[in-house]
C-alpha cells in the first residue's frame, strides 16, 4: 500500500515540475495583460488575442498532476474508510 503512495506522490511531484517548467518557457505563462477604462474617451486598451494561453508543457502538467491529485484522494478515502477488525 505503501508503494501505491509512493507511485502517487511521484506523479503529483511530477506534474507539479512539469507545470513548473511549462510555465518559465516562453509561452508557458498567461497572456492576459492589464485593461484600460476611460469613461471620458471612446477609447479602451484590451489585450489582444485570447484572455488565457497555456503551452501544450503547462497543460499536459496540469494533466499529470490532477491524475496524481486524484490518486492521492483515493488512496486517502480509502485509508480512512478502513475500519479496525477484531
Amino acid at each position: 500500500m505503501t508503494l501505491a503512495w509512493l507511485g502517487a506522490g511521484a506523479v503529483a511531484a511530477a506534474g507539479l515540475i512539469i507545470v513548473a517548467i511549462g510555465l518559465f518557457t516562453p509561452v508557458g505563462a498567461a497572456s492576459f495583460g492589464w485593461f484600460a477604462y476611460q469613461p471620458l474617451a471612446n477609447a479602451a486598451f484590451l489585450s489582444g488575442g485570447s484572455a488565457f494561453v497555456l503551452s501544450q508543457i503547462t497543460a499536459g502538467g496540469f494533466l499529470v498532476l490532477a491524475v496524481g491529485l486524484i490518486a492521492l484522494a483515493y488512496l486517502a478515502g480509502r485509508a480512512s474508510g478502513r475500519r479496525s477488525r477484531p
